[in-house]
């Protein structure tokens, strides 16, 4: 089934997020998913740790700090037994990355609506283009804004988001708001379902922008899939 790589050689891009808020989201809706944890900071299996001291149940399997010469076998196996396998890559361009780009059926790219964050964003998409003329096949990709604001949108990003359109870049129709719940969630080793509305603020919005964003995703790797 489906491997998702999120991917972006700039630490603080929203990777790990994306990644989280995109599995929960996926579990929630009933479909069965494996993490692969690649990044050196391993947050997500942080979380895993938190929730498992505290009795909480795991909604997803994670995979944490695979080896470089494990993880193609890694992906490959899980995508047999899960309807979903993603992958938290690290933040920098890699021999790992390179191995998770060429089995992937989509790549996200998260960035933040800031012209250095934009470039940094093109280089990811180098990547990607590079691996795919190596490998002789095209590795589908869209670019998702992250921590976007809520309120508004700045001159500088309808001007980034211009550039990307002009560019005929692929970018994913809904991204991720900027919101306390997406912080939470890790602070309190819990799921957005699970976050109490009066300790985080914003919660429900929080929740249809995961759902918004997940199906996004979800009609980008039926698109790819079906060409």
């Amino acid at each position: 089934m489906p491997a998702i790589s999120v991917a972006n050689p700039k630490g603080g891009a929203g990777k790990t997020t994306l990644t989280f808020v995109l599995a929960c989201e996926l579990a929630r809706s009933g479909a069965s998913v494996a993490v692969i944890d690649a990044d050196p900071n391993a947050i997500i299996a942080g979380w895993s740790r938190k929730r498992t001291e505290q009795g909480k149940a795991i909604p997803f399997e994670i995979i944490t700090g695979p080896k470089e010469s494990e993880l193609v076998r890694l992906i490959d196996q899980h995508a047999a037994s899960h309807d979903f396998v993603l992958i938290d890559l690290e933040g920098t361009a890699s021999r790992m990355t390179s191995r998770a780009l060429a089995r992937s059926h989509l790549v996200l790219i998260p960035f933040n609506l800031s012209p250095i964050d934009a470039e940094l964003a093109a280089n990811a998409v180098g990547l990607i283009q590079e691996e795919a003329e190596a490998l002789g096949r095209d590795i589908p990709f869209r670019l998702v804004r992250s921590r976007d604001n809520a309120a508004m949108q700045t001159k500088t990003a309808r001007r980034i988001v211009t550039a990307i359109n002009d560019a005929e870049l692929p970018l994913l129709a809904v991204g991720l708001v900027e919101r306390a719940a997406f912080r939470d969630v890790f602070d309190f080793a819990a799921t957005l379902e699970e976050l109490d509305e009066a300790t985080t603020s914003g919660v429900p919005a929080a929740k249809a922008n995961a759902y918004e964003m997940a199906r996004a995703v979800l009609q980008a790797v039926q698109e790819e899939m079906a060409a």
